[in-house]
């Protein structure tokens, strides 16, 4: 395979993560940095841990919605 291609689909692969990475709400801020790192140095592999390890890292959403404003209404 050409090198510059191989270049190419890495560099997309790391701008996908780190757009995943912007997107997550960690519980501490460093673990960000930190991950990146990781799956900088690691690639694939490092990916790999972070899907593996990110449910004890990220801060859980809360579904909580607000329907009383549509109480009165007949839908």
């Amino acid at each position: 395979m050409n090198l510059t291609l191989i270049f190419y689909l890495r560099l997309m692969f790391l701008i996908l993560f780190a757009k995943e990475l912007i997107l997550t709400k960690f519980k501490n801020k460093k673990n960000k940095y930190i991950w990146f790192i990781i799956v900088f140095i690691m690639g694939y592999w490092g990916y790999s841990f972070y899907i593996a390890y990110k449910r004890k890292l990220v801060v859980k959403r809360k579904f909580n919605p607000d329907f009383s404003k549509y109480k009165d209404k007949n839908y």
